[in-house]
């Protein structure tokens, strides 16, 4: 008897985890469009050389916003790569507060999010070294 729940309930389960940590409550169906790309900090030493990279990938917990309103978040892995699926439209990306930056609140970035695919960004914040 309890087996006949198992159709229904299983893709309920499944659904539940997320690999990329994206949250959108009201953008049912807009898995084709969103937001993908890289996020670096820097600069990540106080004297850059030429021949050294100023800045680096940045692995950290994002929010993302359509005015004051709360729309995902999600994470950026170790080589800064990050994914999230996002209505069409307008947005602001913001990290997390307990990211290691140099005010971090004033650290945003206003996207664009294309209506016919996933848009690739490169944001950069900047870790206040100097």
């Amino acid at each position: 008897m309890r087996l006949r729940y198992l159709p229904w309930l299983l893709p309920l389960i499944v659904g539940c985890g997320s690999a990329n940590d994206s949250a959108a409550p009201d953008t049912p169906g807009t898995t084709s469009t969103g937001l993908e790309g890289v996020v670096r900090r820097g600069p990540v030493q106080p004297v850059c050389r030429e021949d050294e990279p100023c800045d680096a990938p940045f692995s950290a917990r994002f929010e993302v916003r359509s005015g004051e309103r709360f729309m995902a978040h999600f994470r950026s892995d170790a080589m800064g790569h990050f994914l999230v699926h996002l209505a069409p439209g307008p947005y602001t990306v913001t990290p997390d507060s307990s990211a290691p930056l140099l005010g971090v609140l004033w650290q945003t970035h206003a996207v664009v999010v294309e209506s016919t695919e996933l848009t690739h960004v490169e944001l950069d914040f900047d870790t206040g070294i100097r």
